[in-house]
Parts: structure tokens; sequence; C-alpha cells
């Protein structure tokens, strides 16, 4: 396993990041612990979790699992969805955050963090409020470093200049989805994240999946187990963006590359996310022990920069005739940044 600074930072983070959002959910507490210590055994020492996973339940498992070995692990939590009925019990207004964190920490059995970041924007608070109140919390001591999640490119330009124009701490890290399928990413988020030095730990490498040819069949409707099955809590969002045909003709030939160069589909896609320059690590998730091993063995697999090559090819050809869909902020299109593996 390697570890790369996280961003401009000094924070050494395995590229290998385990995500826990199954954990407490689709994956019981026993399985949990079993794979998070399979993870760090493997030289995983990243862990993002968040306070809306499977209702807090993510977050007490992961603090169950680094009790013994707080030090060690790399803990980075989010916040900013639902957690209870009242007006203020979302967003990252100051009144939110300034209780979320300290829930997390509760549930976590620590007293900080090593990265809080911000779950998804808040486009009903000021960002000068919001910047403040994460400021406050590195000040406090509640964590070490903070970023955001699934911000634009404008989102975190707009958060990084109200924190320069203020002195406030710096958002470190930006997590978006990124892989194969869906490249959003490279039009305005990655090169502002290269300009500024902020570390991208990119999530859904493998599209939930959809990558590594579980489901051949664009008609199949019934499906069990993994991210695209009913009982999972995001199930409809993975089905609206990766269930068409375009999609499914893509997996086919990127499965078609895999099977050339003799590689699993697991590590053309992993690989193929990590490449990207600004990205410092992938997120990784695991229902299984199993998966687990499988994503491991998978992470050390060598593969030839042709095959990346051939990837970014059948990526290229289905992101170029993508409609152009903004994701929060309206604004100027830039072209898609052609990435191309190097030596």
């Amino acid at each position: 396993m390697d570890y790369v600074n996280l961003g401009k930072t000094g924070l050494k983070v395995s590229e290998y990041c385990l995500g826990a959002d199954n954990f407490g959910g689709q994956t019981n507490a026993e399985d949990s612990l079993r794979i998070m210590s399979a993870a760090f055994e493997g030289g995983v020492n990243f862990i993002d979790t968040a306070n809306s996973y499977t209702d807090g339940l993510s977050e007490e498992q992961v603090g169950r699992f680094i009790k013994t070995r707080r030090s060690e692990v790399v803990l980075a939590t989010k916040g900013k969805s639902q957690v209870g009925p009242n007006p203020n019990d979302v967003g990252v207004n100051k009144k939110y955050v300034m209780q979320a964190i300290d829930d997390s920490l509760k549930r976590l059995g620590t007293d900080y963090v090593d990265l809080y970041q911000i779950h998804s924007p808040d486009l009903t608070t000021p960002i000068e409020e919001t910047v403040e109140a994460y400021n406050d919390v590195v000040r406090s001591g509640k964590a070490r470093y903070i970023g955001v999640s699934n911000f634009s490119g404008a989102q975190l330009a707009e958060a990084l200049w109200a924190q320069d124009r203020n002195g406030f701490s710096k958002f470190n890290s930006v997590q978006p989805r990124y892989n194969l399928l869906y490249r959003e990413a490279e039009r305005e988020l990655f090169p502002l994240c290269e300009e500024e030095g902020v570390g991208a730990m990119v999530y859904s490498p493998q599209a939930g999946g959809f990558l590594l040819g579980k489901h051949r069949n664009f008609k199949e409707e019934s499906i069990s187990g993994g991210r695209f099955s009913e009982d999972f809590r995001a199930a409809n969002f993975y089905k609206n963006t990766y269930w068409n045909e375009a999609n499914f003709d893509a997996m086919e030939k990127f499965l078609a590359v895999a099977e050339k160069y003799d590689v699993t589909p697991i590590s053309l896609a992993l690989k193929w996310a990590r490449k990207h320059p600004v990205v410092s690590a992938c997120i990784v998730g695991a229902r299984t022990l199993t998966q687990l091993q499988q994503n491991l063995v998978a992470w050390e697999q060598d593969i030839p920069n042709e095959a990346i090559d051939e990837a970014t090819t059948i990526s290229d050809h289905l992101w170029d005739t993508a409609p152009w869909k903004p994701q929060m902020h309206t604004g100027r299109r830039t072209p898609a940044t052609r990435r191309r593996a190097t030596a």
C-alpha cells in the first residue's frame, strides 16, 4: 500500500480509503469490524464515514474499531444531512455544525477527527457563516483538517475565496463522484484543485459496482445486493445515474479491455480513477469481508498504461457526447480535461 499527501497538506493517507457507508446497515456490526481490521492489516490507514450513514451507526462501528488504534488511523467524517425533526437539524449553519461535530465525536468515541467535511452544499446558509463555523471547529481542536464533498468547482472557489478573505482555515480536500462513466469533476473542479492544492478523495470509482459487470442486462428489473438493490438507501440515485443503454455499452467495452490485458475490472476501474494527478485517494466500500479482500488484491495489481489508455478512449467517447449537466451552479461550460496515462 502506498501513502501520499492529502493535497498540499503534510497528512499521509493510504491511496485506498475505506468507505464506511454500509457499516451498521447492509453490513452488521461484527462484519464491519472484520472488514476494518482486514483493511488496516492490508495497509489502509484512511477511513471515511458520515453522521448520516446508517443513522449514525456507521460512526459508532468505526468508533469501536479505532478505540485501540486512534493514532494510527486517519479518520474522516462528514456533516450536513438531516439528523432530526427540527428546522436546524440539517445544514451547515453555525448551530448545526457545532452540534454535529460534537455528536459525531461522541459516536466515534474520540475527541477529534483528522478530517471534517461538509457532506454537500447548503444553499440556505451564507458561505461566510459556513466557513467561519468550520474554522471554529479547527480552532477548537475538534478537527485537524477540513474539506467538502459534492461541491462544484464554482462552489469550492466561492468557499476558498471566503476563507482567504477572512483569514480562516482553508479546505484541504474535496470528495466528488468520479469514475469512467462520470467525469463531471474534470470540467472545473479538478483544475481548481490543481491550482489551489486541494486533494481529491473520489467516491464511486467502480460506479457502484456497475463497471465490474455485475449487471449485464439493461432490462433487468429485480436486483439483489449492492448499491442498485432496493434495500440500499441510495439505490434510485445509482439507477438514475448509470442504468442506461449508453453506459451498458461502455461497460461491455471496458470489460473487454480488462480481459484483453488480463487484469481484473476492479483493478482497472480503481487505477484509472487514481491516475488523475489531483486524486489523492479512492474511497472504496465493502459489504463483505470477501469484497474487501478482493479489493485489496485488485489495488496491488499492476495495470499496463495501454489498458488505461484504451479505457480512457471508451470513456472519452461516452463523456464527450454526454449532455452538459451543471451540478448546482450554472456557468460557462469548460471543455472536459482529457486524462492520459503517464509512464
